[in-house]
């Protein structure tokens, strides 16, 4: 039956990227989870010894794709859902996609995200040798409700987590403070100390974060502090989280802001950072999309700060795009923001357009949230994932 899934999984995926209908990571794991919805219980068997989870709201990826990087350094072969499908069917889909015909996954470790809503259910199925909890704020309401929902599911999750794995948490995360209380194994924590983070190509104190969580867990798998950070000196972005695309003479940095948190997170280091260089731009392009992935609810856009928002962009041009265009030129013009009516467009390939014609931008920080990131990546790299 396992051989049969596989096989199933494996051509669900090139059929869906023959006929360019996705990028094929999520689809194989959902026909599998209905063909055989017990499925995780066989999956927990076939997994490496060594098996690392990572759930937050915010940096799950970059943190998933730190510790892939460390590990790949040290000589290991890790799984991963590293494309960042990171509900059920996404971790199903890497599984199988991964596993030989018979059944083996030729992997040292497996270092998975996973979706705050969906880690629950994961956990009641595989109990992973280390759990890293990054953070919890509001997101997709229509979808998860208030995050309070959210942390008491966390912590029936960790209630029965199994004794021998390790609970990683930020320490200055006051909300985790009865998570240990509720698990019976230990718990160790990171912080935001910069230590590391200027050896990297990354910027920003919540990277601080991702980087010191993917620190102390490579740690726990002998992998000692001073050797990970220095593996860490070519380490680049996660696909949306930073990275820089040139497209027709324009750089543009994508820095994904899919709620709140992560929005004010990276105005904050526009705002911190732009006296330097690297971080050094002429326009910004805001782009909101209520999608499916994303929301539908898209009154997350009024707890962002309006300072800064106005620190961010002042003195540059605006441009804004995405399904919801019109929502966040108000927003905006709520914030003090002068707003070019032309330079509103739902239209993301014909906003990205405009930009190429201006002589006067050379580069573009882009704060889009997921589906519109996604969609901005097809419009500049004629993809949207990997």
């Amino acid at each position: 039956m396992y051989t049969l899934l596989i096989l199933i999984s494996k051509i669900a995926y090139r059929v869906i990227k023959l006929l360019k209908m996705g990028s094929g990571h999520t689809w194989p794991g959902h026909i599998t989870l209905k063909l055989f919805p017990n499925i995780l219980e066989i999956i927990k068997e076939k997994l490496p010894n060594k098996v690392v989870v990572v759930s937050g709201t915010n940096g799950k990826t970059t943190t998933v794709k730190l510790l892939k990087h460390i590990f790949e350094k040290e000589g290991l072969k890790v799984l991963s859902n590293d494309t960042g499908a990171n509900l059920i069917n996404g971790v199903v889909s890497t599984v199988l996609l991964r596993s030989r015909f018979n059944g083996d996954l030729p992997y040292d470790v497996a270092v998975f995200e996973l979706d705050e809503l969906n880690l629950p259910d994961f956990l009641k199925a595989a109990s992973p040798n280390v759990l890293a909890l990054l953070n919890l704020s509001r997101d997709q309401l229509d979808r998860y409700w208030e995050k309070e929902v959210i942390l008491e599911k966390w912590e029936n999750a960790v209630r029965d987590l199994d004794s021998s794995a390790l609970l990683v948490l930020d320490e200055t995360q006051d909300q985790f403070r009865n998570l240990p209380k509720k698990h019976n194994g230990d718990t160790e924590y990171f912080n935001d100390s910069k230590k590391h983070l200027e050896s990297t190509n990354l910027v920003g104190s919540f990277n601080a974060k991702n980087i010191n969580c993917a620190l102390l867990v490579a740690s726990e798998f002998g992998v000692k502090e001073q050797a990970a950070a220095k593996f860490l000196e070519d380490f680049k972005y996660a696909y949306g989280r930073g990275e820089i695309s040139n497209y027709k003479g324009k750089d543009f940095q994508i820095l994904l802001a899919k709620n709140p948190e992560s929005l004010n997170q990276n105005l904050k280091l526009l705002v911190e950072e732009m006296d330097i260089e690297e971080m050094d731009y002429d326009a910004v392009l805001y782009i909101l999309n209520d999608n499916v992935p994303d929301g539908r609810d898209v009154s997350w856009i009024y707890d962002v700060d309006p300072n800064l928002l106005g620190l961010a962009s002042q003195k540059r041009q605006i441009f804004i795009s995405g399904t919801r265009a019109l929502d966040m030129a108000v927003r905006l013009e709520y914030a003090g923001i002068n707003i070019d009516d032309q330079n509103v467009n739902s239209n993301t390939k014909n906003v990205v357009s405009k930009i190429v014609e201006k002589e006067d931008i050379k580069k573009v920080v882009v704060l889009p949230n997921y589906s519109a990131m996604l969609d901005f990546r097809k419009v500049v790299l004629g993809k949207k994932i990997l």
